[in-house]
């Protein structure tokens, strides 16, 4: 689940981001909560990635390269141990070369290297 925005400037956010309004239209008030033009294109991929939008039919598009949309996505959902994107998964199966099997597998030894995450059954 997604928590709902804090403060007013992150639901501005989100609207913009909704709206697909490029960092020019940003209202002055947003510009001056981002750093740069590049923060504002980091927060769009973001957004988009946590809830797992088709790189073509959302507004990262328009700001970074499909590989690198998917690369990105593909590690914030192996670091959060999220199930496989089945509905990208024309995408990522046909031209990442990543099956559902191949992602868990990694999954799994990420977390088994990293031992500190497993539970103790006993």
């Amino acid at each position: 689940m997604q928590r709902a925005p804090v403060t007013v400037e992150e639901q501005l956010l989100q609207k913009a981001i909704k709206e697909e309004c490029p960092w020019e239209n940003l209202p002055k008030r947003l510009q001056a909560t981002l750093s740069s033009k590049e923060e504002w294109h980091r927060r769009i991929i973001e957004c988009c990635i946590k809830k797992r939008l088709q790189w073509n039919i959302c507004f990262a598009r328009k700001v970074c390269k499909e590989s690198e949309y998917y690369e990105d996505m593909m590690r914030y959902l192996r670091k959060n141990l999220a199930l496989f994107p089945y509905h990208l998964a024309e995408y990522v199966c046909r031209v990442m070369r990543v099956s559902p099997f191949r992602y868990y597998c990694d999954m799994i030894f990420e977390v088994m290297k990293n031992g500190n995450l497993l539970v103790a059954f006993l």
